[in-house]
């Protein structure tokens, strides 16, 4: 009966040290920060790169930042990430889009992205064992859309009473949503007469685990062909938390 009792004992000990070992092998074994702020990112002699090498993308820490870039007999034209070193807060105008309004990256850093148009888009690094979720990201206008909506143009209205101007960012997980929230770039409703010109830290955390990040927009100023305000934002100090996981 001793020998029965000593044996189912045994039996227990090594399902339960089985059980505990397979769950330790399931759960993260590493959690980074991740920091991604475009220090790293060639430039060349413009200052600035928007896609005329006809690359497609650039790269920030890893992170691919997609573009697309079009030659035509109207002029050249660019869509989804530049990256950008110019600082110019006070020329107002197209020619002047590459600029940050807060005049330098985020906490006086040289380098930062610009988004321009709805989808614009960042892939996260693919890596079987790891996986990456949104932490913070800091934001702020370009100076072309800071100085248009403070004065208006020929294309979009001075900005005041009940108008206002956002950027929409949503994640996605395996080619699904998982969440969405909206950073208000200027805000003239409720007393308001706000138009961002600082880098402001918003917090992403909602959006959870991600592969995908993708920014659009909407205004108040709308036409005959969507929104009239300039689609930029001024993006910097992406944070994300990387787990490893244990996986073979």
């Amino acid at each position: 009966m001793k020998k029965m009792k000593k044996c189912k004992w045994f039996l227990f000990a090594l399902g339960m040290s089985f059980i505990f070992s397979s769950c330790q092998k399931d759960d993260p074994i590493e959690t980074t920060n991740v920091l991604v702020d475009f220090e790293d990112v060639q430039l060349g002699n413009e200052n600035y790169w928007n896609g005329s090498d006809g690359k497609g993308e650039f790269l920030a820490n890893g992170f691919r930042f997609k573009n697309t870039y079009v030659s035509s007999e109207w002029g050249d034209f660019w869509s989804g990430f530049a990256c950008s070193a110019m600082n110019d807060t006070i020329t107002q105008g197209y020619a002047n889009q590459y600029s940050t309004i807060a005049g330098s990256g985020a906490f006086g850093s040289h380098q930062f992205a610009i988004a321009y148009d709805d989808s614009a888009t960042i892939l996260i690094p693919e890596n079987e064992l790891a996986t990456y979720s949104a932490k913070s990201i800091m934001l702020t206008n370009t100076t072309y859309s800071y100085w248009d909506m403070k004065n208006g143009s020929d294309f979009s209205k001075k900005f005041a009473a009940g108008d206002w101007f956002k950027v929409i960012i949503k994640g996605f997980w395996k080619g699904h949503e998982t969440s969405s929230l909206e950073y208000f770039l200027a805000d003239f409703r409720n007393g308001k007469s706000f138009i961002s010109n600082k880098w402001k830290e918003v917090n992403i955390s909602t959006l959870g685990k991600i592969d995908q990040l993708s920014f659009f927009f909407d205004s108040s100023d709308k036409g005959a062909f969507g929104v009239n305000t300039p689609k930029y934002v001024c993006i910097d100090n992406l944070q994300f938390e990387k787990s490893l996981n244990n996986e073979e």
